[in-house]
């Protein structure tokens, strides 16, 4: 996304350089040029549509039931744009090199807009599912390209849909790679470090509308694992546990990987029910995984699981208090199998 939105600013330039000028390559350069430049655009908001679709949904099922509805006017634009060179339907370019809007134009901005408020719906529809964190930068991003299209529709001859398109991309790109840093490289997780700056947020808050829930999980046998079948067979686990999380918990819950084969999740809920479910779902993927598995083992996990009152326990308290339920459960498999 990052190189359609630098190669449409770098038209922009381009355009405005050639225009009215009579070398031999301006017209092929502004005909074809505007053409691409008309197809990027719409591709350039669309790509934005689908990485905030895979980032609220991680569902690669949901993406290709929507994908052949939502593509349609993409399609159209696209067509539109790379016919525009022979019928003017976006624009034309006159015998001076002068680029005048074609009688569909409207259709480009329509299309393209489109996606930007489709886009905006879902990021607020599905708020829920997301991070407080997460909301705003994800709505940020559409803003300035939304007011600098309607100037440059209302004031004939402004270029600002690159140029605001470019700073929203360097926001997102911004935000993008400090979200990279806050995850664990393995499984995909927030760190340890994460944890303790998100506990410590929650410790302190005051007026906090729902319970919060902590869970303390842990992979039976890990080191078993390891080390009768090797480290790349305990990669693999580990990353398959974290893709049950991913699928069991909501986007609103905060998933972390705090060191080997352990985990810790901590959750808005109503109730201790709530807790109950998501573990629930847990344990049906899982056992889903391990009837497919090629493994000559299941992969069993141990969780213990509380609703955390941040006034009668410090988030250390809290901690300890889950880890010794996971462990209480971890020892009660052991004596069954004894």
């Amino acid at each position: 996304m990052i190189i359609l939105v630098s190669l449409c600013l770098l038209m922009d330039i381009l355009f405005i350089s050639l225009e009215q000028t009579s070398y031999f390559f301006t017209r092929p350069i502004l005909v074809y040029g505007n053409a691409i430049q008309y197809a990027l655009t719409c591709l350039t908001v669309f790509l934005w549509y689908l990485y905030n679709e895979q980032f609220i949904f991680n569902d690669l099922s949901h993406f290709k039931k929507w994908m052949k509805f939502t593509s349609i006017p993409l399609i159209i634009n696209l067509s539109l744009s790379l016919l525009s060179p022979w019928f003017g339907f976006f624009f034309t370019i006159t015998s001076d090199n002068v680029y005048v809007r074609g009688n569909l134009f409207l259709i480009s901005a329509i299309t393209t807009y489109f996606y930007a408020v489709l886009t905006a719906f879902l990021i607020h529809i599905h708020r829920n599912k997301m991070r407080r964190t997460d909301y705003l930068p994800l709505m940020f991003f559409i803003l300035p390209p939304a007011f600098g299209g309607i100037l440059q529709m209302l004031n004939y001859g402004i270029l600002l849909i690159g140029p605001s398109l470019t700073f929203s991309f360097l926001v997102a790109f911004v935000y993008i790679q400090s979200k990279n840093m806050e995850l664990d490289f393995l499984t995909g997780l927030y760190t340890r470090k994460e944890l303790e700056n998100y506990t410590d947020i929650l410790s302190k808050q005051k007026n906090i509308k729902k319970y919060l829930g902590g869970m303390m999980i842990d992979i039976d046998d890990f080191k078993k694992i390891n080390d009768v079948h090797g480290h790349d067979v305990g990669d693999k686990v580990l990353r398959e546990v974290s893709d049950v999380f991913k699928r069991s918990f909501r986007n609103s819950d905060f998933v972390s990987r705090i060191g080997g084969d352990e985990f810790v999740a901590v959750c808005e809920v109503q109730s201790l029910k709530d807790l109950e479910i998501i573990v629930q779902r847990i344990r049906g993927h899982l056992d889903t995984i391990n009837s497919l598995s090629h493994y000559p083992f299941d992969i069993r996990l141990s969780i213990g699981y509380d609703l955390w009152d941040t006034k009668s326990f410090s988030k250390d308290e809290f901690m300890i208090h889950i880890d010794k339920k996971m462990y209480f459960e971890k020892d009660a498999k052991k004596l069954i199998l004894s």
